[in-house]
């Protein structure tokens, strides 16, 4: 068990640098790469405060079953959402892959966290082709595909969190 938590340690450490470092290439335009309801998505990097294994979630009472509850990191509350339950009307299968992605200072008001079936890594921009024709969500920015055919989605995380259907976590 404790080798077990050292890895993940290990890994979010690891993971941790990566971003930093990512961060601090300004020419490189790097996202962060995430799997969910069956599809690959990109987040800006500016906009993820942290990446964590899942973590005890309590349940709040009568809210839809993808908002999962609220979750204390170092003394902070953030309102936990499962995207695959959101998008797809089924959870994510709960695995030693399954992150958190707390999102970043400018949306740092709102104390929201996103739970994601695996983090893919880092992936460039410089490195896909823009799909114009793509049929995007109205928080989806653009659409992206990398060099082995995969198709991204780019998420503007202000405006998920903003979007109408995402705020409603109240069960009707």
């Amino acid at each position: 068990m404790a080798r077990d938590r050292n890895r993940l340690l290990n890994f979010q450490a690891a993971l941790g640098q990566r971003l930093k470092q990512a961060a601090a290439q300004p020419k490189r335009d790097s996202r962060l790469a995430v799997f969910a309801a069956n599809r690959h998505f990109l987040l800006d990097l500016a906009d993820v405060a942290e990446v964590s294994p899942m973590t005890a979630v309590t349940s709040v009472p009568f809210t839809k079953a993808w908002f999962l509850g609220v979750t204390n990191v170092r003394g902070t509350l953030y309102a936990v959402s499962d995207m695959a339950a959101w998008l797809l009307g089924r959870r994510t299968p709960n695995s030693d892959a399954t992150r958190v992605v707390l999102l970043g200072q400018r949306l740092a008001r709102l104390r929201t966290a996103i739970m994601v079936e695996r983090v893919v890594g880092l992936r460039l921009l410089d490195d896909m082709v823009g799909i114009p024709e793509a049929t995007l969500r109205p928080w989806e920015k653009s659409a992206w595909q990398d060099k082995d055919g995969t198709a991204w989605y780019e998420i503007d995380l202000a405006n998920l969190v903003m979007d109408s259907d995402f705020l409603q976590v109240v069960q009707n």
